[in-house]
Formats: structure tokens, sequence, C-alpha cells
């Protein structure tokens, strides 16, 4: 194609929606020049000391490579819902917060490594249980498909109105809440599994921990 064909022809590849600039003005921004000599560039209509110039280049068969672009597809992205601390009406899912946008999205291959996709939800976690961990105010990303308890994996369970975050254990016929912040709370919570005066259900596994490092 040739030097200065390959030239144009890259700059115009790294212009346009999810892509490393999203318009002309925003490249001409970045490379500190006027947005119109970014727009003549790409319709080749400026430029003649760089034809000159490709001229050369093009004899001793030197090329143009652009970096790959490495922009993110929006398509493979998930945003998941924001959860409130509190189960829906049949008391076994969270209640959705209509009123907050989630603001992480997460890749849908990893998601789908760890569970279902579209029954995971986004829950900020109160209090500091569970601390160093997950600590107060963290967002941890709550699976409601997977309700089945496995010994040492942390679950977001409904104890009557209250969700709870905690790490689970098995004892027969019962099941451990257990906290792994000793000082707020000492013991485990036990739950028996047939004591019909216990009003609890598993929400889903914690599968993911969002948190500030600042």
């Amino acid at each position: 194609m040739g030097f200065y064909n390959d030239l144009v022809e890259g700059l115009r590849n790294m212009i346009g929606q999810n892509r490393k600039y999203a318009n002309p003005t925003q490249m001409a921004k970045a490379c500190g020049v006027a947005p119109n000599q970014i727009i003549r560039y790409i319709k080749k209509e400026r430029g003649k000391h760089i034809q000159v110039l490709a001229r050369v280049l093009d004899e001793v068969g030197a090329r143009i490579v652009f970096p790959e672009d490495k922009s993110p597809n929006n398509d493979n992205f998930l945003t998941p819902q924001k959860a409130l601390a509190r189960a829906n009406r049949d008391g076994e899912k969270l209640k959705v917060d209509s009123e907050t946008q989630g603001k992480l999205a997460f890749n849908l291959d990893w998601m789908a490594e760890k569970g279902d996709p579209d029954s995971m939800k986004l829950l900020t976690v109160t209090g500091n249980a569970m601390a160093p961990r997950i600590e107060d105010g963290n967002q941890v990303l709550v699976d409601e498909s997977q309700k089945d308890f496995f010994e040492g994996r942390i679950y977001a369970v409904r104890i009557d109105e209250e969700i709870l975050v905690r790490r689970v254990a098995r004892e027969p016929g019962k099941i451990l809440l257990i906290s792994e912040n000793q000082e707020i709370s000492p013991g485990p919570i036990v739950l028996e599994s047939n004591n019909p005066a216990h009003n609890w259900a598993p929400i889903g596994r914690v599968v993911f921990v969002a948190k500030d490092l600042l």
C-alpha cells in the first residue's frame, strides 16, 4: 500500500467508537495539534512533505506499524445490578436498588468462570465482621444461583430481615456462619437446618470482593 497510505489508513483506524480516540478532536488534543490538521491528514488534503518522505521510505522498504487496538469490547462486559442489603419478597434473593446504577463492569468470560453472570448482583457490605478480608463499605459480587453451601466458602445469608456475609462451616444438621473478625463476633452463628423457628435462607455465594486501597 505504501508508507503514506499506511499512515493515513492507520490514523483512520485509531478513530471511532470503542477505539483509542473517539474522534479527530480527541486525537488532536492528545497530540497537541489543531483538530483541522488531523482531519486534513486523514482526508489526504495536506502533507506534501510527508508524501516526499514516504517515497524515500518506500524506496528503502520502510513500513509503518501501528499498535494493535486493545480497547475493550463493551459487548463482552456486564454491569451487575446494584442490590440493597435486604431480601426481596420471597426472601431468597437480594432486592435490587432501582435508584442506584451499578458502576463496576466485569468481563463476561471471567464472570462465566465464576458462575452465572445473569444471577450476579453487587452488594455493599455493612460492618467489619469479615475484616480484614471484607471491610465495611466494600462491594461484593454475589451469585444468587449458588445457594448450596460448600465448606469454607463465603456466602450472603438472610436471617430474618438481615443480610449477613459470612464464611460457612457445616456440622451434622447445622450450618455455622463464621466471622473472621473475632473481636466483633467471637462465636459462630448456628443455624439448624430442620428448625422451623430459624427464619433464614441462603442468598448466594460471594465470588468477588471490590475494595479501595486508600
